[in-house]
């Protein structure tokens, strides 16, 4: 429901400019190849769902899939992953690997989550997101990076 309105919008304020379709050839090759590998079934939704994910990757910085239980959530953001470490590898569109560290929030404390204070020493101890974020950040490599939360909100 949102896309026809957010392209009434863009219409409205670009009249008459066409927007060329996207090249997805060697992704929709590569997902398909990732979705054969984990069983999954390449339907047209699945499909466009994940485009929406990468495409709103390559504008964000962060981001959230929220949805019922089983929804393919998770199915999406790993075959994604799957699908542009496979286009690295083939040298296409210029991807590089993902590496993903994956938390359930709801398995911990907040304090081991985002860090606290420790009122018997009068220090600050970092959490998992805090030490996995700095992991991410002196990693050097080209690869992406992705902290994910994979859990309930």
């Amino acid at each position: 429901p949102d896309i026809p309105l957010f392209e009434g919008i863009l219409s409205d304020l670009f009249p008459g400019v066409v927007l060329p379709a996207p090249d997805y050839d060697h992704m929709t090759a590569a997902v398909k190849r990732q979705c054969v590998k984990f069983n999954y079934q390449p339907t047209p939704v699945f499909v466009e769902k994940l485009f929406q994910l990468y495409e709103m990757i390559l504008v964000r910085h962060g981001l959230m899939l929220v949805g019922l239980s089983y929804g393919a959530k998770t199915a999406t953001w790993k075959t994604l992953q799957h699908a542009l470490g496979d286009l690295n590898s083939n040298g296409l569109l210029g991807e590089n690997k993902t590496r993903v560290v994956v938390i359930n929030p709801k398995s911990i404390y907040m304090g081991q989550l985002y860090g606290q204070f420790e009122a018997q020493t009068h220090e600050w101890q970092d959490g998992i997101l805090a030490k996995k974020f700095r992991e991410c950040a002196v990693d050097t490599t080209p690869d992406r990076k992705w902290v994910m939360f994979d859990g309930p909100v």
